[in-house]
């Protein structure tokens, strides 16, 4: 009898001191690893606090990956021993993160979750996106840039991935940008946002811009049946049209309003429009390094009272601009005000006042102002 209890006894000691794994009348319960939560949509630079769940075993140990690397790394995120995990800076090339938990009594079983990243600065926009179904992220994006800026906040970005964006991809004309909206395109041979045109107003335009704060950089802008407006731009605090190649419309950029504050347009291609920019009422847009060339009729036509600045009596505030090849007239100035446009590059044969590609108070007989190239 004693004998019987000790062999139990030892037994019972060499059950314990093997794995941890327990049993149900006699049979190895499986174990199981689950991670809550199983999904999370995460900002760059944020944490989210995974909890593991171990199941069939005393030992509830597990070692986390992110990407099956031990711990994570910088471009994939990091995560502790706790399941506390950061997130990276940047977005990472893929569509979501695995996080995995893997049981150190059974490394064959693991839990896995799913960390979608956001970058809290930037709206996606992409030719194969959706604005029912998208999130705006880079990875669920936008269809088209007119949703994505009702969805943006005015401090983020709403990035145009290249491709076609026109009525057939069901943007709607004109595209209101107010205060705060920032556009940035893929490149400007790379973008195309295309236009109905159909008039020489603003009902015509690509772009409406009102407001503070805005910038349009590196799309292609145009209209498709040659006939509308690139951008219809009021004046604005620190608005920008920048890096932009706005091409093949009636009016390229047309910039009214009061004169104050002041648009800048500088570093756009602006060609094969009837018109590059045209100016009214009372505005004094900023005009600095662009091209404008192959204009059909004017490459600058300034009306009413409008004052746009090409560069001023001042040798460190030349315009930079490239004004060429425009069949009538390279500036034609409508205004009684004198004009100041120094330091650009021109295809005149003479670079004075009185050159025939410009339209001032000479052709005019006084009802206009004068045009001035030179510094005097």
């Amino acid at each position: 009898m004693r004998k019987a209890i000790l062999l139990a006894a030892a037994a019972l000691f060499l059950t314990g001191c093997g794995d941890d794994k327990t049993t149900d009348g006699g049979q190895e319960i499986e174990i199981t690893v689950t991670v809550s939560p199983t999904r999370a949509v995460l900002d760059l630079n944020t944490a989210q606090q995974f909890t593991v769940f171990v199941f069939g075993t005393n030992n509830e140990n597990v070692s986390w990956l992110v990407e099956d690397i031990p711990g994570g790394d910088g471009i994939f995120g990091t995560i502790d021993e706790t399941g506390l995990y950061e997130a990276p800076g940047a977005e990472p090339d893929i569509d979501s993160v695995e996080i995995s938990a893997i049981s150190e009594e059974d490394p064959s079983e693991s839990g896995t979750a799913w960390v979608i990243l956001v970058d809290p600065t930037k709206v996606y926009v992409s030719t194969s996106g959706s604005d029912t179904e998208g999130t705006g992220s880079r990875n669920n994006p936008y269809r088209t840039i007119s949703f994505a800026i009702t969805q943006a906040d005015v401090d983020q970005i709403v990035v145009v991935g290249a491709g076609e964006y026109n009525l057939e991809g069901g943007e709607t004309f004109p595209i209101e940008l107010g205060f705060g909206a920032k556009i940035r395109g893929a490149g400007a041979d790379s973008t195309y946002v295309i236009g109905p045109g159909g008039s020489h107003d603003e009902s015509g335009a690509v772009f409406s811009v009102n407001g503070d704060v805005i910038t349009i950089e590196r799309l292609n802008i145009s209209t498709a049946d040659l006939n509308g407006v690139g951008v219809w731009l009021f004046p604005g605090m620190l608005t920008r049209l920048k890096d932009n190649h706005i091409v093949s419309n009636y009016i390229g950029i047309y910039a009214k309003g009061s004169f104050s504050p002041r648009p800048f347009i500088e570093s756009n291609i602006i060609t094969g429009d009837s018109i590059g920019i045209a100016t009214g009422d009372s505005a004094e847009p900023m005009i600095r390094d662009n091209q404008i060339t192959d204009c059909g009729i004017y490459g600058l036509h300034i009306l009413d009272s409008s004052r746009p600045d090409l560069g001023t009596n001042d040798s460190t505030d030349a315009g930079g601009n490239t004004i060429q090849n425009c069949d009538q007239y390279l500036i034609y100035n409508g205004s009684p005000d004198t004009i100041w446009a120094v330091g650009n590059t021109w295809d005149l044969a003479n670079p004075i006042d009185n050159d025939p590609l410009i339209y001032d108070d000479e052709e005019s007989g006084g009802a206009s102002g004068p045009v001035i190239l030179e510094n005097q």
